[in-house]
């Protein structure tokens, strides 16, 4: 009987997440994903015989934090082995590598030690940032009634909430070229330190100094494989290779989806973790309501894409030099230059992202085999969608990026196996998001935090999750997404409005 409690369309992190909290909260789920593997960009993909994580690079609060709770939440814990990484990142920074410590009062020192001038508006920064975690805390773990009070504890989070990431930090007199320092991580939150909202920057800083960074056993791939499992370990579904060509509606209510090959499956909620362009758009063609919101979800801004090469080597990276897990190549120490020369094409002039997942999960791949990746921040204009210039086009930059190598590791070019570079088309082709986009929108501080875009949709009975929505991007933001809807939409069809109990024979008691 093709009738559930709730139907996610899409099985990236937001929509799984969504689908294996509902399952621990007793509702019958079934998950529907056009791609051959769940996860979105939480997947991996192999090239004679060596495996690539699409996308992961850390997460913080793996274990006892908040990325660790969201795991309990969706009772997928027990199945995830965390990785402890040695340092967040490193960074290439004037010609010396230095590793940035995961422990605060570590960090501090190094600072310190870098900026002996800035000591004292060191030690305000570090305190304000205690407040924002504080206050953070105070407001995001109160039930809804107690909310007020914890807002005597949030000022600084609030007054963070409405600046950039660089107004966070330069309000206290810190200078330009320890702003620039500090804040070297921004390429994975897609702006510039003055365009990205301090909220996306600060609570991933918060899990990673807070509460550790590690990486996943097993990779990316891995955390998807066990939200599918604890789907599927009582009764949901989760259905590969099939793709959802509308949303049905009866009286004005999201009842159910029809596929691609026409099977038609209902439901009492849907839950769309896909674009919310794609949702309103092609879903949702018939809809008045929806077609008002295509319209103005259009008109926010769409975040950046990535370009990143996969490289396969036929030795382990630390033989050639390459020990760090994580390493930031910094050319261009201006973050405004160095975007606008990335969003402009010109890639051999801007910085780098180096991931060696060899020194973060030996067992990902066998010995002797070295795996990393480079990726920078890129856009879909950039790459022609002819395939011949397309093609000649991918090479040139491939070859580009491995001379460059080559230079940084003497010896490099000769181990290369596998070179497969994934650019925003390829994004775009795997996710069908507007222009590659692998955050959502753009993180700005006009589309963060209560700003961005509801979950809540035009439509009744029907929910936006993953990126594109509150609370954000990456994979913590993604998840969180699923979760907190999934919350609200129990809350909302509470037991009278489950699928029928002829449905739930083989439905296993969840855990509690």
């Amino acid at each position: 009987m093709n009738q559930y409690d709730v139907i996610v369309i899409g099985a990236g992190l937001g929509g799984l997440s969504c689908a294996a909290r509902l399952s621990a909260l007793g509702y019958r789920t079934a998950v529907f994903e056009s791609h051959t593997l769940a996860g979105g960009f939480a997947t991996e993909f192999t090239r004679k015989g060596y495996t690539f994580d699409v996308s992961l690079h850390g997460v913080g609060g793996l274990e006892e934090g908040s990325f660790g709770q969201m795991l309990k939440d969706c009772h997928v814990d027990q199945q995830i082995v965390p990785l402890r990484k040695k340092h967040p990142y490193s960074i290439r920074w004037e010609g010396q590598i230095i590793d940035i410590p995961s422990d605060v009062q570590e960090y501090v020192q190094l600072l310190k030690g870098m900026f002996p001038a800035e000591v004292a508006a060191i030690d305000k920064l570090f305190a304000d940032i205690r407040r924002f975690e504080t206050g953070f805390t105070a407001f995001s773990s109160l039930t809804s009634w107690r909310k007020l009070a914890g807002l005597l504890k949030a000022g600084t989070f609030f007054r963070w909430t409405k600046m950039t990431t660089w107004e966070a930090v330069s309000q206290f007199g810190l200078s330009d070229r320890f702003t620039e320092f500090f804040t070297a991580l921004w390429p994975y939150y897609g702006l510039p330190p003055k365009r990205l909202a301090a909220l996306y920057f600060f609570i991933p800083w918060i899990g990673y100094h807070l509460e550790g960074t590690y990486y996943i056993q097993g990779g990316a791939q891995a955390l998807s494989n066990a939200l599918v499992e604890a789907i599927q370990s009582v009764g949901g579904e989760v259905h590969l290779r099939s793709q959802v060509s509308e949303i049905i509606l009866e009286r004005g209510k999201a009842a159910g989806v029809r596929l691609k090959k026409d099977d038609v499956y209902k439901a009492n909620w849907v839950v769309s973790g896909i674009s919310p362009h794609h949702t309103y758009g092609r879903l949702l063609e018939s809809h008045n309501a929806a077609r008002r919101e295509l319209e103005a979800v259009t008109r926010l801004e769409t975040g950046t894409s990535l370009t990143q090469l996969y490289l396969g080597l036929s030795c382990e990276p630390h033989e050639l030099g390459i020990s760090e897990e994580d390493l930031i190549l910094c050319n261009e120490p201006d973050s405004e230059t160095d975007y606008e020369v990335m969003m402009s094409g010109q890639y051999m002039k801007g910085n780098w992202m180096l991931t060696n997942y060899n020194a973060m999960d030996p067992t990902l791949n066998e010995a002797g085999k070295g795996v990393i990746a480079v990726t920078f921040l890129d856009r879909l204009e950039n790459w022609p969608s002819a395939r011949p210039e397309y093609k000649a086009k991918k090479k040139a930059v491939t070859q580009q990026i491995l001379e460059c190598l080559e230079q940084l590791y003497p010896g490099f070019s000769s181990k290369v196996v596998v070179a497969e570079l994934g650019t925003p088309r390829t994004m775009q082709r795997y996710t069908a998001n507007p222009g590659g986009a692998v955050y959502g929108y753009a993180q700005t501080v006009r589309q963060s935090g209560i700003n961005r875009l509801k979950r809540k949709s035009a439509v009744n009975r029907l929910s936006l999750v993953g990126a594109w929505t509150q609370p954000g991007g990456g994979f913590q933001g993604a998840m969180n997404s699923g979760i907190m809807e999934a919350d609200r939409i129990a809350a909302k069809l509470g037991k009278a409005e489950r699928a029928s109990i002829s449905t739930h024979e083989t439905y296993q008691t969840p855990r509690t």
